[in-house]
């Protein structure tokens, strides 16, 4: 086994990054900034058609992953970066093999906590192994840099212990790791290195103080501290140990035991780099599925039922969407309670309009169709109970935007220049999730723009979930019986509220007299606003 690879069902090819060596020996000489370090040794990703541009700005995938995926070792939350966990959550593969496998991986550990237990485990091996490594020495005396030399070492060695543990007796992926980690411990180098600590472990040390006189004649030995050797290369007594030293001085050696551990020390790292660069990429993979299984833990915790989603391959025609207690884990992140809804759709091809009040839960629909998407195709659990969906080629999210000063249009301008994009870059097998189309601009001219984009959607055949406050033409359209349009309406309860359910059909109201009340906007609240100040005035 040349390298483990713990994403894909098939290795994909990786072009060993410029540099990683260099980085590696001065990193073991000095240390090494963490974040440049992960980076050259970051395995390579799967071929994806999803371009991260099209949907990562309205998910705020950045606080999503702090919230809801942090990294959760045995001792608690840990602070990490998450830039490689984001890359592989916005590049999904492309071949439906690596999903599954990856589901595999999470199946095991989330149906075996011993399994979880030694991934945390592993984990954090590797985490002190990472931090040894990139651990700067920043005292110059030579015995420091041979100590701190070892203590990566050592971790390196039970980094590959925790590795083999973690993947024995695997029914999933997990077992390449245990595979390449026993394949280290076998090579001779691997053999060198064990002696070598072992030596290391054993031998004794004398910290002593010499006063010398001016004529380099020794006035006076003081020992300061005395461990007894156990090794047949170094003698017992402290006082032999001592004349052997002074032989060695006498005849001309000048070298100390440091001088010849740190040589010996590099040249057994030198035998291992290329082992400690496929290593740092397998921390980086274990952190995936660490966060995917601390997204797993906080839902349980919570009350809310995730699941491991059947994504249907894309070979095929229609494919239906079936999600049962669906909700948003942006609403988790916040520490809110989410409630679930249903959402089932039987053609993949079909656009549904979605219409109902502002508050009502339509854009937390979107954001949650896309974050489960996302995550059923990078092999992770999906915020639903049930989940059925087809795979896509593409994910397109536009949430509607906020005028910025710097931009070169209007707000209709920007309207117009976000439909062009979808047409861009989504596809027939494409998930287009677009929030108040043509919002921008009066209806009647909004009402026409989005008419039309319905009908080039005919044309292009993604599917489409479209929210909109056109509710005058959403029920003309509806009576039209076109038949690859749906309509979803927000339920609302006798108190005129909005239950965060969808049922079909187009929304009567869009309730803004709830809504004004609800925020103060009401004439008899403005008029004593009024008063207030002219009473001050």
């Amino acid at each position: 086994m040349s390298r483990p690879d713990l994403l894909h069902e098939k290795l994909p090819l990786q072009e060993e990054a410029r540099g990683f060596s260099e980085a590696l020996t001065f990193g073991f000489a000095r240390g090494v900034e963490q974040g440049h370090l992960l980076k050259l040794t970051a395995p390579p990703l799967a071929e994806t058609s999803f371009r991260r541009s099209s949907f990562a700005n309205d998910l705020f995938l950045n606080e999503l992953i702090r919230g809801s995926f942090p990294v959760i070792s045995s001792e608690g939350k840990v602070a990490s970066s998450p830039d490689y966990f984001l890359r592989v959550l916005s590049s999904p593969p492309k071949s439906h093999e690596d999903i599954a496998f990856r589901q595999n991986i999470f199946k095991e550990l989330s149906s075996d906590p011993q399994r979880w237990h030694l991934l945390k485990e592993a984990h954090g091996q590797l985490r002190d192994f990472c931090d040894a490594f990139c651990g700067a020495d920043h005292i110059s005396a030579p015995s420091v840099g041979v100590k701190r030399r070892i203590d990566i070492l050592i971790a390196y060695r039970d980094a590959l212990h925790a590795l083999t543990s973690l993947g024995e007796k695997s029914s999933s992926g997990l077992v390449r790791v245990a595979g390449w980690a026993k394949e280290i411990q076998g090579r001779e180098n691997y053999l060198q290195l064990q002696h070598l600590l072992s030596f290391e472990d054993t031998r004794a040390t004398i910290d002593a103080r010499l006063q010398v006189g001016y004529d380099g004649e020794l006035r006076r030995l003081t020992i300061v501290s005395l461990s007894h050797s156990s090794h047949s290369a170094f003698p017992r007594s402290h006082i032999l140990r001592f004349f052997k030293r002074v032989i060695s001085l006498l005849k001309g050696y000048r070298f100390s035991e440091e001088d010849v551990m740190s040589q010996l020390l590099d040249r057994v790292f030198s035998n291992i780099e290329k082992d400690v660069y496929y290593l740092l990429g397998v921390y980086q993979q274990i952190e995936f599925y660490l966060r995917g299984m601390a997204f797993y833990s906080q839902s349980n915790k919570r009350g809310q039922d995730i699941c491991l989603p059947k994504v249907l391959p894309l070979a095929g025609v229609a494919k239906q969407r079936r999600l049962e207690g669906l909700f948003n884990p942006w609403l988790l992140a916040q520490g809110v309670s989410a409630i679930p809804c249903d959402l089932m759709c039987d053609d993949a091809h079909h656009v549904t309009i979605v219409s109902g009040p502002n508050s009502g839960g339509k854009t937390r629909l979107l954001q949650s169709l896309a974050i489960t998407q996302l995550l059923a195709q990078g092999g992770l659990f999906v915020p639903a109970k049930v989940a059925v969906l087809p795979q896509v080629e593409q994910l397109f999210l536009s949430l509607l935007e906020k005028s910025e000063a710097e931009q070169d249009e209007g707000r209709l301008g920007v309207e117009l220049m976000r439909v062009r994009e979808v047409f861009e870059q989504s596809g027939p097998r494409s998930l287009v999730l677009m929030d108040e189309l043509c919002s921008g601009t009066n209806p009647s001219e909004g009402e026409q723009i989005f008419d039309m984009v319905l009908g080039l959607f005919d044309e292009l055949r993604p599917q489409v979930f479209i929210t909109t406050h056109f509710l005058d033409f959403a029920h003309r359209i509806a009576q039209e019986n076109r038949p690859r349009l749906k309509f979803l309406q927000v339920e609302i309860d006798e108190r005129q509220l909005p239950t965060y359910q969808f049922l079909p059909g187009v929304a009567q109201t869009s309730l803004a007299r709830n809504t004004a009340t609800r925020l103060g906007v009401t004439r008899d609240e403005l008029m004593r606003l009024i008063h207030k100040h002219q009473r001050l005035s």
